[in-house]
């Protein structure tokens, strides 16, 4: 079992977070990956970066991701913009490796897993391939949502239920 010191002692963190905390890395290094091929850095030989810019890098990836499908606009968390983070990055960057060197440096890495571990379904990318944001939510907006959601794709749940054989 892991633990993790707190100032009330040590708590016991659930095999399923530790699990999906290995797979939510797995992830963050494949968009870092991509977001640093797609610069072009790779076109010569690997670069040496520091661990630290490598993980706000991941961060910003990773709000890349929550804007483009829309998760930001249900979080109440205190995060900047895909935008803003980039932009802080690159002005860190620019400054060279000592903007990087010590573990706080990588502050916004920590906000952002911070973030997933207490609003997202940790298990929502393996089974639902697909992030998903838990939460407090009005009975109202739920039903109203699952009814879009629904309307949506009634001709996908159509087909789906035909290729199960429960046809009505």
């Amino acid at each position: 079992m892991v633990t993790y010191a707190t100032s009330d002692g040590s708590l016991p963190l659930p095999d399923t977070l530790i699990h999906a905390a290995v797979r939510s890395a797995h992830r963050r290094a494949d968009l870092t990956m991509a977001g640093l091929a797609a610069t072009g850095l790779f076109e010569s030989k690997p670069p040496q970066l520091p661990a630290a810019f490598l993980l706000e890098f991941s961060a910003v990836m990773e709000l890349g991701v929550w804007e483009r499908y829309g998760l930001c606009e249900h979080l109440d968390v205190d995060l900047p913009t895909f935008a803003e983070a980039m932009a802080d990055l690159v002005d860190r960057a620019l400054r060279g490796p000592s903007a990087f060197a010590d573990p706080s440096s990588a502050e916004l890495s920590e906000r952002v897993f911070r973030v997933w571990v207490e609003h997202f379904a940790w298990e929502g990318l393996e089974l639902l391939s697909t992030d998903a944001v838990v939460g407090d939510f009005d009975n109202d907006d739920f039903v109203e949502e699952l009814a879009d959601l629904i309307w949506t794709h009634r001709h996908e749940l159509t087909r789906l239920f035909r290729q199960e054989g429960h046809e009505q």
